[in-house]
C-alpha cells in the first residue's frame, strides 16, 4: 500500500559544503522520508513564466542537473501536469517519496539559502532543517574541493560567495523563525561528533520515530549524489570528523574572522560594539557586497539562460562542457561531466 503524503515539503539547507549531503543521506535511511539530492527546481521558476504551450521545463531541468536521471523517474510521468511550479514541484517531490511509500518529502540544497523566504511564501506548511557550519571551515571546505578537481568551487568568487552568503542565510533563517514558520537549527560539528543523539533531535522535529540505523551510513542511497571526488567522503562509510588542513589564505581567513566577530556581536545584546565594528569597516563592507552580488547576479544569468534560450544549444553547451572535461581529466569522463551539475 502507497504512503499519503504530507502537506507541506521539507527542506535541508546550509551553505555549500556545509555537511548538508551527510544529514541528508542519514535523514534518507528512514523509511518515511525520501528527499530529493539537490533537484533545485526553485532556481528554474522563469521557466513557468512562459506560455503553458510551451511546456519544456522537464527537458530544461533535466539538462540542467539531471534531476529526473539521477533519482531514477521518468518525465513523461509528468506530461500532464500543470505547468506552474508550486505544482509540478509537489508532483515530482511527492512522487520520488510515494515509490519509496514514504510520507516526507521535498529537497536539500545549499543553493536555497537565499531562497528561505521565496520557498517559505510559496509553501506556507513547509519545515525547514538549517545545517550550521563554522563559515571559515566552510569556506575551507570549498578550496579542498576545488582543489579535488569539481569546477563549480573553482569557479572566481567562490569564497566570496560562500562567505557573503552566510550573512545572508542568517538573515533569512531569523526572518524566517519569526514568521512562525517550522524550523529546527542544528550544527555540522555536533552531527559529525554525535550523529545519534542529533538525528534524535530531527526525528522528534519531524515527529517520526527514532530509526537507529540513522547514525550511520552503511547501506545508506547515495544513488542521486552527483560524482566527483568531493564527494569522496560521503560514498564511504564512515562519518569522519576531527579538524581537517584549512587551505585559506591569511588575508581572506583575516577577512572572514571579522565577519565572524561582526555576525557574533549582532547576535548578541553588544549593540554598541557592533555598531563600532561596523563603522570600523564600513567601507570594506560595501565593497563586499557589490563583489558578492556581482557574483551571485551571474549566476542567476546562467539560470535564466537555461530558462530560455533554445534547447539545441543548451545540449550544446553540455556536451562541449563533457567534452572539456574530457580533456581535463582524462580518466573517467563520463562522471566528472556531471560534477559541473547545473552551472558554467
Amino acid at each position: 500500500m502507497v504512503a499519503q503524503t504530507t502537506p507541506g515539503p521539507l527542506f535541508i539547507v546550509s551553505m555549500w559544503r556545509g555537511g548538508s549531503s551527510l544529514l541528508h543521506v542519514l535523514l534518507n535511511k528512514h523509511p518515511q522520508v525520501a528527499l530529493m539530492f539537490e533537484a533545485d527546481l526553485l532556481l528554474l521558476r522563469p521557466v513557468f513564466m512562459k506560455p503553458h504551450f510551451l511546456n519544456d521545463w522537464a527537458d530544461r531541468w533535466e539538462l540542467w542537473n539531471q534531476a529526473f536521471s539521477r533519482h531514477g523517474l521518468d518525465a513523461r510521468d509528468f506530461a500532464m501536469v500543470r505547468s506552474e511550479f508550486k505544482s509540478v514541484f509537489e508532483a515530482v517531490h511527492s512522487a520520488y517519496a510515494r515509490r519509496k511509500g514514504a510520507t516526507i518529502w521535498g529537497d536539500k540544497s545549499p543553493n536555497y539559502h537565499d531562497q528561505l523566504l521565496a520557498m517559505a511564501k510559496t509553501f506556507p506548511g513547509a519545515r525547514f532543517i538549517i545545517l550550521w557550519r563554522d563559515p571559515i571551515d566552510t569556506i575551507g571546505a570549498t578550496l579542498r574541493a576545488a582543489a579535488s578537481g569539481s569546477r563549480y568551487f573553482r569557479k572566481r568568487g567562490m569564497p566570496w560567495r560562500s562567505l557573503l552568503g552566510y550573512g545572508v542565510f542568517k538573515r533569512q533563517c531569523a526572518q524566517l523563525k519569526a514568521s512562525g514558520a517550522a524550523v529546527h537549527e542544528l550544527h555540522y560539528e555536533d552531527l559529525v561528533r554525535d550523529t545519534a543523539a542529533v538525528m534524535k533531535r530531527v526525528c522528534y522535529f519531524l515527529q517520526i520515530p527514532y530509526d537507529h540505523t540513522m547514525c550511520t551510513l552503511d547501506g545508506a542511497d547515495r544513488s542521486a549524489v552527483y560524482a566527483g571526488r568531493h564527494h569522496n567522503l560521503l560514498k564511504e562509510n564512515v562519518i569522519v570528523s576531527g579538524t581537517r588542513v584549512n587551505p585559506l589564505d591569511p588575508g581572506l581567513r583575516r577577512k572572514a574572522e571579522q565577519y565572524v566577530k561582526l555576525w557574533r556581536q549582532a547576535d548578541s545584546s553588544c549593540v554598541a560594539a557592533h555598531v563600532g565594528l561596523r563603522q570600523e569597516f564600513s567601507v570594506r563592507l560595501r565593497f563586499d557586497q557589490i563583489r558578492y552580488r556581482f557574483y551571485r547576479a551571474l549566476d542567476a544569468v546562467i539560470r535564466v539562460g537555461f530558462c530560455f534560450l533554445p534547447i539545441p544549444l543548451l545540449r550544446l553547451y553540455r556536451k562541449a562542457k563533457q567534452e572539456s572535461n574530457q580533456l581535463e581529466f582524462g580518466e573517467n569522463p563520463a562522471e566528472l561531466a556531471i560534477t559541473d551539475r547545473n552551472h558554467a
